[in-house]
């Protein structure tokens, strides 16, 4: 009977996908995640090649450049390579400890090249102000990704949870009249346009609720003649790695138009 058990075991061990997202990490998937990372060569590019999808489609408006996901694996591997220069292993597992399980999707939003020029310069004073990253919460939609108390606590701190949140008092008492409505639209922050698109995390049609969210505006290079503006922004999205299973993820990207993109990773393939 036990030679049996020791046997079925054996067959399940071999039927279970070595390179299969994984959570948490044993101390194995570090080091290798640590040593891939350290390599920072073609293995660790063609590695993290399904962890990204481009899109393609063409568009005048407010688009989805690049979906990526992020495995607990995935990230170590991307810390060890940020960081090749005496980044020793036993760093690379207390940073995994002291992020925790977490699976990050990021999506680049761009816009088109003929957005206009905002009266703040497309925001820059302002994201130089703050640093050019913020914690915004739930500042998705209800009807996207929902988040956890922490980030509702973050978006009642910061204001950012609707987009006449930056306007000011008196452009929103008097916004009634399409002079001050145009005026509105001017003092709107520009860094926060990807409020206006929903993120939803999807396993067998299911969404799944995120956990913190955090956006950084692009901004173009500047030139001795041009000033940088404005040219996207990336959304990073955090969720509790057991609350997704290892199978087919779909993630969807709703635009203010309504035309809905999409990635399918599978994470049985994926580590």
């Amino acid at each position: 009977m036990r030679g049996v058990a020791v046997t079925a075991a054996v067959m399940l061990s071999l039927a279970m996908p070595v390179d299969a997202y994984q959570t948490p990490l044993d101390a194995k998937a570090v080091h290798d995640a640590y040593v891939l990372g350290q390599r920072n060569d073609k293995s660790t590019g063609d590695f993290f090649a399904p962890y990204i999808k481009q899109m393609t489609e063409a568009s005048s408006d407010l688009h989805v450049a690049e979906i990526e996901i992020l495995t607990p694996f995935a990230q170590v591997v991307e810390e060890s390579r940020k960081n090749t220069a005496g980044y020793t292993e036993e760093q690379a597992a207390q940073k995994y400890r002291q992020v925790g399980n977490t699976l990050l999707v990021n999506v680049t939003l761009m816009l088109p090249s003929v957005y206009p020029q905002a009266a703040n310069d497309n925001g820059k004073d302002i994201a130089e102000a703050t640093g050019k990253e913020t914690n915004t919460g739930s500042s998705v939609p209800a009807s996207g990704m929902p988040s956890g108390d922490a980030t509702k606590s973050d978006t009642a701190k910061s204001g950012a949870a609707k987009p006449d949140a930056a306007m000011p008092d008196a452009a929103k008492s008097s916004a009634a009249t399409p002079t001050t409505e145009a005026q509105a639209k001017t003092d709107l922050r520009p860094e926060n346009f990807w409020q206006s698109f929903q993120f939803y995390f999807k396993q067998n049609g299911k969404n799944i609720p995120s956990k913190a969210l955090h956006d950084k505006p692009i901004y173009s290079t500047a030139t001795k003649g041009t000033p940088a503006v404005l040219d996207g922004a990336a959304v990073w999205i955090e969720f509790d790695a057991k609350d997704v299973a290892s199978q087919e993820t779909v993630i969807e990207v709703v635009t203010p138009g309504g035309k809905t993109i999409s990635a399918t990773f599978d994470l049985k393939k994926l580590r």
